[in-house]
């Protein structure tokens, strides 16, 4: 269970600026299918992906003190299904990418064209994940866990609609880096209220060893070549909302809803990520200032997380398979916040992948803590089991 890749499969949720555009199949044991000429004018890989989940005794980790007070049980659920389409139109630089939920609603999540400019330089408008941390732009089914942490909720921008421009500067020499720039309406994934100016955002990618690290995690294909990258990133925007979601704009707990100008977001993050023969780590540091402008309160959140992983080739039935264990821990600090909290996560995991991940089944057990000034704590063991596939 060896390659000589240090990048792995494509990753659907950005682009690798030295890489032909679309981003299509590279094997017949990819999922899916493709229909058109690969040569010719256009091209289109279609396939569908389910994540199935068992969790007690909740799923999402609570935000308050009465989440954890009150849960609600057990549950099962078709947590994700979605179809996905990918290709190219008219010409291999014109690069697209659809794809739609089909058990919740709010079933558009991207639609996107990405365009080669030149040898290193892609430019992608539409409605995506801004490239703004490790931890969100690689994708639900590529996680090493069974979800993000609990860092995720409080500090990712999500899905936006506009543009961001890429480029790979210095390759081949010490300071080989990625570099992003995007600008977008703010409003989060669905069109609502926003502020009169634009979201603005910027990323640096070092890669260190001169190798791409691509936005998935694990290292379940066993990199011979070490890939190793740090990045800075920040964002800037002023509008009604306090945190973005799945489900678009809206508030952290505590924050009251107001005007189109009520909020100032202000975040960066520091990012590290690492992999080489079957060895993965990543990590990020985030600090997020809010201005509510009717108050006049400044809150900041800091947090993050770091992850360890480790997979072994498992011999059985025709041909190995990899089976790995990883450990997580995440922390999210509410200072001068409308209700002061702070937030721990520990979380264990295993890993069995019948083909990367697009076929894997995981089981995971968290210790999940919540402190909050003049109300108590709480704790929490939760236990999730889950089935990823694509096909």
């Amino acid at each position: 269970m060896r390659t000589t890749s240090s990048s792995g499969p494509p990753s659907d949720d950005t682009i690798d600026p030295d890489e032909e555009l679309p981003r299509t199949r590279r094997s017949w044991n990819d999922p899916g299918i493709t229909l058109g000429d690969p040569g010719g004018g256009w091209q289109i890989n279609l396939w569908w992906r389910a994540q199935v989940r068992w969790s007690e005794p909740f799923d999402d980790a609570p935000q308050t003190l009465e989440g954890f007070q009150a849960p609600p049980g057990e549950g099962f659920e078709l947590r994700r299904s979605r179809l996905k389409i990918r290709g190219h139109l008219l010409d291999p630089r014109i690069g697209f990418y659809f794809e739609h939920e089909l058990s919740r609603p709010h079933p558009l999540l991207d639609l996107r064209l990405d365009l080669k400019l030149g040898e290193h330089l892609r430019l992608r408008a539409g409605q995506f994940k801004a490239l703004y941390n490790r931890e969100r732009v690689d994708s639900s089914g590529k996680q090493q866990f069974v979800d993000r942490s609990i860092a995720n909720e409080i500090f990712t921008i999500d899905r936006q609609r506009g543009v961001n421009l890429y480029a790979r500067l210095w390759r081949g020499l010490g300071m080989d880096s990625v570099v992003t720039a995007g600008m977008f309406e703010g409003d989060g994934r669905d069109p609502g209220p926003r502020g009169k100016e634009p979201m603005v955002m910027a990323r640096w990618q070092w890669q260190m060893l001169g190798e791409n690290l691509p936005f998935t995690q694990s290292d379940w294909a066993f990199t011979e070549r070490a890939a190793l990258s740090v990045s800075l990133a920040g964002v800037r925007v002023r509008g009604p909302y306090t945190r973005f979601s799945t489900s678009g704009g809206g508030q952290l707990s505590g924050f009251e809803t107001g005007d189109d100008e009520r909020y100032t977001l202000e975040q960066w993050q520091q990012g590290f990520a690492w992999k080489w023969q079957g060895w993965s780590a990543q990590q990020e540091y985030h600090e997020k200032r809010i201005h509510d402008h009717a108050s006049g309160r400044r809150s900041l959140l800091s947090g993050g997380y770091a992850q360890l992983g480790k997979a072994w080739a498992v011999r059985g039935g025709q041909g190995s398979y990899p089976l790995e264990l990883a450990l997580r821990v995440a922390r999210v600090d509410w200072e001068n916040t409308p209700q002061d909290r702070d937030q721990k996560e520990i979380s264990i995991v295993g890993n069995f992948y019948l083909h990367g991940h697009d076929n894997k089944f995981s089981v995971e057990l968290s210790q999940l803590k919540m402190a909050e000034d003049g109300s108590g704590e709480a704790a929490e063991t939760r236990l999730r089991l889950q089935w990823d596939v694509s096909f």
